[in-house]
């Protein structure tokens, strides 16, 4: 009989499950001093881990925050869930019916132009005009949601009005009761020898957060845009859905609808399909470059058990002596790499879901840090102190930074923390398994 499980029979009450010395000697082996390093090794090995998982953690975070403020505000200001070309329809179609759908949130008309506009300072700017009907906000509260008034109200209703972005009325010198002049470029080559003027009092200025739309957009009513720029024959209904990922089958039951082929209605999905494709890859990418602090690190972890290994060596030899196999000998090396992985990991989630709730305030925290530093090198080279602000409004379009968890991405960030340390751990027990406790302990 072994010391480790008799092989027949029941067992008696009281004894430890088959296998259970494996986790004891595992967690003691974690516990235990070095001989040499005392507990630094341990200690290093979970905050590397630790250390990893909450920048991951995090950095995913406030991507995910820029990556989703930047969908939603092209997919509820610009896109639209579907959109559908309204010279593709019949005439005895009307998308407006589509409103009391199941499943659909809004329904739209709108014209988009291309124009020029010129206000008080004389240079040109390349604008998009958007026709709307002058109720938007009630028809679309998305709009409403996404679009802050800064100076004036989003009215419509009067003749010329305009209601512009805050950079592009900054741009053309204009606040609220000014005139913009645009161009009708029209279509044809007469249309564009001779471009009309068409002049729009500025009702109200926007902001949006989306430096485009705020740089570059302007609304006016739809009637107006039929009227003064002749773009009746441009009108585009766009439709807004409870769940935009439900886009493909509500596009072919529409498409049955409304008669026309499901290619006429083109989802947000095609429509922004190279700047969509753009946030994927720039955020897979960075996933991997942070990711290989969990390669550096397990490396790490594998050089310390490895030492671990050949430190314990005897221990070993007399586990093997006693009847211990040799793959649970590297078993509890395993289970050893997996604990340094679920402690730092655990550590690592808790304080990168900390940093993602507060990122504003650890960055407040830092700036104040970094300015009170920058006035104590002044102090002493005598030079001038001057804040370091991580967001400058100078230089990045943004009052706060936004910051989004995603569950399946943080358990997924603790799965490969857990299973970075637990392959460290299985690679480095190799060495166990080839340890001959003849030779061992006969040399002791």
């Amino acid at each position: 009989m072994s010391i480790f499980g008799s092989r027949q029979g029941s067992p008696s009450q009281g004894r430890a499950p088959r296998g259970a010395w494996m986790f004891f000697v595992a967690q003691r082996h974690f516990r235990t001093r070095r001989r040499e390093k005392g507990y630094t090794a341990s200690i290093l090995s979970v905050s590397g881990i630790a250390v990893g998982v909450m920048t991951l953690t995090a950095v995913l975070a406030v991507m995910n925050g820029f990556q989703l403020d930047t969908i939603e505000d092209i997919l509820e200001i610009n896109s639209y869930h579907l959109r559908i070309s309204g010279a593709e329809l019949q005439s005895d179609a009307s998308p407006l019916d589509l409103s009391r759908r199941a499943g659909v949130r809004t329904v739209l008309p709108f014209i988009e132009l291309q124009t020029i506009a010129r206000g008080f300072f004389e240079q040109p700017q390349a604008v998009v005009l958007r026709g709307v009907p002058v109720d938007v906000m009630d028809l679309d509260p998305g709009i409403a949601e996404r679009i802050e008034m800064v100076s004036g109200e989003f009215s419509l209703t009067s003749h010329g009005s305009l209601v512009i972005g805050s950079q592009l009325a900054r741009h053309l010198g204009v606040r609220v009761g000014d005139t913009v002049t645009f161009l009708d470029l029209g279509s044809g080559d007469a249309a564009l020898r001779n471009p009309r003027e068409v002049q729009f009092q500025v009702r109200g200025v926007f902001y949006s957060g989306f430096l485009e739309y705020d740089r570059s957009w302007g609304f006016i009513s739809l009637q107006e845009a039929e009227s003064m720029f002749g773009a009746g024959d441009e009108l585009t209904w766009g439709i807004k859905l409870n769940d935009r990922f439900n886009d493909i089958r509500m596009r072919e039951q529409i498409a049955g609808e409304l008669g026309i082929h499901a290619d006429q209605v083109l989802s947000w999905r095609d429509f922004n399909r190279a700047i969509f494709g753009a946030l994927r890859v720039e955020k897979t990418v960075l996933m991997f470059l942070i990711g290989l602090i969990f390669l550096v690190v397990a490396v790490n972890i594998y050089q310390a058990l490895r030492r671990s290994v050949v430190e314990r060596s005897e221990e070993i030899a007399v586990l093997k002596a006693l009847g211990a196999p040799p793959q649970a000998v590297q078993l509890v090396f395993v289970v050893e790499g997996v604990m340094i992985g679920v402690l730092g990991a655990f550590i690592g989630t808790a304080l990168g879901l900390f940093v993602s709730q507060n990122i504003n305030g650890v960055f407040a925290a830092a700036e104040l840090a970094l300015g009170g530093l920058a006035v104590v090198v002044s102090l002493v080279g005598g030079g001038g102190a001057s804040p370091v602000p991580f967001f400058s409004p100078e230089h990045f379009y943004i009052m706060e930074v936004p910051s989004h968890m995603l569950f399946g991405e943080v358990l997924g960030v603790f799965l490969a923390a857990v299973a970075s340390a637990a392959s460290a751990g299985y690679f480095a027990s190799l060495r166990a398994a080839w340890i001959k406790p003849a030779e061992v302990l006969r040399d002791e």
